[in-house]
């Protein structure tokens, strides 16, 4: 059996970043969120940087951030100045989320970036009081929704002003003027409760209602549900192109894949790529034709180009050897099981952290020293329905979903 991961290991506390990567099971992760969407030749230099300075792994989050894998500390010194060369933007101030081709996308409500800009600069001065994983979200209200994100403030367009969402509870509307200052002052409530203080303990502490009247927000209407797209596929821009949406399994290319895309992409006529929430890249400024023969050339080399993939419904982390918290193995697991899940998401989870997806899915493997727990309708820290042995697990969990029992 392996040997017990760190207890600091299985903490998730700050977040990897160019600065200070964090270590991990194959070397330091670090991750950068780019500002603006990334140029071919941006996109080629990342590559570039994955082989020369760490294990050649990249990935995109969930959340639609970058990673680079297997750096050292040598190496992972000359990554900051690497992408700096490389002329990638970085946020300029606290770092915003905003919602996929933001100011491209035809079924969005609003461009979220002006918020956004607002929101990021406001806080800038705020940063050094606020938790590491404070989050603020700025959703279009177009297809391409954020609402599975976890955030501490999320803001989602409306046809006139913004819903505002306190750690998933809504708490009211304001007008689109009145949008940064509301968000700005929830903000500054949360870094005056400290460096550690997160939206969901601000809420149980203050309540919902007293939060909403500091910000100023007016009551909530009843709205209809809005259905999300899968960034996975093609899509039409704004100014009469298609972006085409390929999904990288559980998030991971290796830099050859991704030098192969940008040299497919160059033929193509793609203007600049996307890094998307779910695991995805946008590749965008095509024509029909050129979408499609690209959409093909992307299958080829090993990515999820059908929305309807069952790895589109498969969520797993790095997993053992690449993490250091990790009981298990993931990824090979993960493809085993894919066919056999059905409708809903799988989670394969090499620890109770549950980093690639915090949230419930239809069934959860996760890894833990007694063995691997399947978890139903959970996530990966709830009590699990049973432990299988990792001695045989693969086999054991194909005939547990097979009998279903």
């Amino acid at each position: 059996m392996s040997a017990a991961p760190d207890i600091d290991t299985l903490r998730r506390g700050a977040c990897p970043s160019l600065p200070e990567p964090m270590p991990t099971g194959d070397g330091l992760l670090a991750r950068l969120q780019a500002a603006a969407p990334l140029s071919l030749d941006q996109l080629a230099g990342l590559a570039r940087l994955a082989s020369a300075l760490g294990n050649g792994i990249i990935e995109v989050t969930a959340r639609g951030k970058l990673q680079l894998r297997g750096l050292n500390p040598e190496t992972a010194g000359k990554l900051e100045a690497g992408v700096a060369a490389l002329g990638i933007a970085l946020p300029d101030g606290f770092p915003v989320e905003t919602s996929a081709l933001a100011g491209r996308d035809p079924s969005a409500l609003v461009d979220p970036r002006p918020l956004a800009e607002d929101v990021g600069q406001g806080a800038a001065g705020l940063l050094p009081r606020l938790a590491p994983k404070a989050s603020v979200v700025i959703d279009a209200g177009g297809g391409f929704s954020l609402a599975a994100l976890k955030a501490d403030i999320a803001a989602t367009a409306l046809p006139s002003g913004w819903r505002i969402d306190l750690a998933a509870q809504p708490a009211g509307v304001v007008e689109t003027a009145r949008a940064p200052d509301a968000i700005l002052r929830l903000m500054t409530l949360l870094a005056e409760a400290g460096p550690t203080a997160r939206m969901a303990g601000l809420v149980a502490r203050e309540g919902l209602a007293m939060l909403a009247e500091t910000a100023g927000l007016s009551p909530l209407s009843a709205e209809a549900a809005r259905a999300s797209v899968d960034p996975v596929g093609l899509h039409h821009l704004t100014d009469g192109t298609h972006a085409l949406g390929i999904g990288l399994a559980f998030g991971q290319m290796r830099a050859e894949a991704l030098s192969a895309l940008v040299a497919a992409a160059r033929a193509a006529g793609v203007a600049d790529v996307e890094p998307a929430a779910g695991r995805a890249l946008l590749l965008t400024g095509l024509a029909p034709e050129a979408a499609r023969a690209l959409q093909t050339e992307a299958t080829r080399l090993g990515f999820l180009t059908d929305p309807i993939d069952p790895l589109r419904r498969v969520s797993a982390c790095a997993g053992q050897p690449a993490c250091a918290s990790a009981w298990i193995e993931t990824h090979a697991l993960a493809r085993a099981l894919a066919p056999l899940i059905g409708e809903g998401e799988l989670h394969v989870s090499g620890c109770i952290k549950g980093c690639a997806h915090p949230a419930r899915a239809r069934l959860t493997v996760v890894g833990l020293d007694a063995g691997a727990g399947l978890v139903v309708e959970g996530t990966p820290r709830d009590v699990p329905r049973r432990v299988l042995p990792l001695a045989g697990l693969r086999a054991g969990l194909v005939h547990w979903l097979e009998k279903g029992d």
